[in-house]
């Protein structure tokens, strides 16, 4: 039999991948990097010639004045001026073009990073809604039962109408928590919509509870620096720092060369000239010295982000680990004990009420506290799938470009 593509379970791996090929976000940040690479070639070359053109010392008065030919000063010139930065100017302007694109493949990077954790975060949100509705839903049969009889039992006289009516408000209040259960997933549906398209209409499958790092904690703390969302911080920090040696080249001399053709009038000779310039920072105190200092300043703002950056993603690895690790234990402690601990407690308590051994108020309790524990253990589900989510695409290599 054929399924339909709708019908076929969305996986957390292929909703990341769609939303990968599809976001927005991915193709601006690649259309950054783009930009910055097709720049790069022009960076570190010599600046384009200029043409000169004119006429020098043409006469103003006397009976040659305004005439171009008799006077044996005046000269009709054209020639180029090519000027001749420093080979160090010249590489570490291609050195700056290559930061650029570093920081741009770093937006790639990150933006990547967080189109992948926001896809898996609605994909989860909505895979727990999923699941807990259909665990409140395999519960309806036993509290419809439960409310049945404290009915039947009110009818008979052995119960109150106190009674009958906890077990009736059990019934509301569960169906209040399916409604309010499906108003959530139609809203995160919404969400995935955004990532996804019209695969998030597709049933989520399982959530990834059992999923391995494929990493040691160690190698991700020790990576720190090398993280998709510190890779634009670290990046423009070496950018900065780039600009600082280009200050400094400021204050060593650049030149020029001009080569000119000049035509006299036809009773003198034509003339070629060859000059060399060569520019003088003798200011440097007011002007490239202030400037040296700009960049150093911005150097050390930047050392100050990546640190932060670097503690502050330090801190949330630590978190999201110890959320990992402990709370797949708990998951297992969840399976071992608690919940089948609290559906055999309502079991017995719904027998013993319809024994006529005890009151209605216990078997509610024991039914409440099953709904409870049921749902505390999908959203633990989620919880862990979201650390683990947060750990494995700071490494994974399906994440970047």
């Amino acid at each position: 039999m054929i399924v339909a593509a709708e019908d076929r379970a969305l996986s957390l791996e292929e909703a990341v991948d769609r939303a990968l090929q599809q976001a927005p976000q991915v193709a601006a940040s690649a259309a950054g990097l783009d930009a910055a690479v097709a720049r790069a070639p022009s960076a570190g070359r010599l600046p384009d010639p200029e043409l000169v053109s004119g006429v020098d010392n043409l006469p103003v008065d006397t009976a040659e004045r305004f005439s171009f030919t008799r006077d044996f000063m005046t000269m009709r010139k054209i020639g180029l001026i090519q000027s001749l930065p420093s080979g160090e100017k010249r590489r570490l302007q291609s050195e700056r073009a290559d930061r650029e694109i570093a920081v741009a493949h770093g937006e790639v990077l990150k933006t990547r990073y967080e189109v992948a954790r926001a896809a898996a975060d609605a994909w989860i949100a909505r895979a727990v809604d999923e699941e807990s509705l259909a665990r409140l839903k395999g519960l309806e049969p036993d509290v419809a039962v439960q409310a049945a009889a404290g009915r039947a039992a009110l009818a008979s006289g052995r119960g109150s109408a106190a009674e009958a009516l906890a077990g009736q408000s059990l019934v509301a209040a569960l169906d209040e928590r399916i409604l309010a259960l499906e108003q959530d997933r139609q809203m995160q549906r919404a969400e995935l919509t955004r990532w996804i398209g019209v695969d998030a209409d597709r049933p989520p499958a399982g959530i990834p509870t059992d999923a391995e790092l494929n990493v040691t904690p160690e190698a991700l703390i020790d990576s720190v620096p090398h993280h998709p969302p510190l890779a634009p911080v670290v990046a423009r920090l070496a950018q900065a720092q780039t600009d600082v040696d280009l200050a400094r080249a400021d204050k060593r001399p650049d030149w020029s060369v001009e080569a000119d053709y000049a035509q006299r009038g036809p009773a003198y000779s034509n003339m070629v000239s060859l000059e060399f310039h060569v520019s003088l920072p003798l200011f440097g105190e007011h002007r490239q010295n202030p400037v040296i200092a700009e960049k150093l300043a911005r150097v050390r703002a930047q050392e100050a982000e990546r640190d932060d950056q670097v503690r502050m993603h330090t801190a949330e690895i630590q978190g999201e680990l110890i959320q990992w690790r402990l709370g797949r234990k708990r998951l297992k402690h969840y399976l071992a004990e608690l919940l089948p601990l609290a559906r055999d407690r309502s079991r017995a308590a719904v027998a013993s009420y319809s024994a006529g051994r005890s009151d209605l108020r216990g078997a509610v309790d024991a039914l409440t506290q099953e709904i409870d524990t049921q749902l505390a253990y999908v959203q633990l589900e989620g919880q862990v799938a979201r650390a683990w989510t947060y750990l494995h695409f700071l490494h994974d290599s399906g994440v970047s470009p």
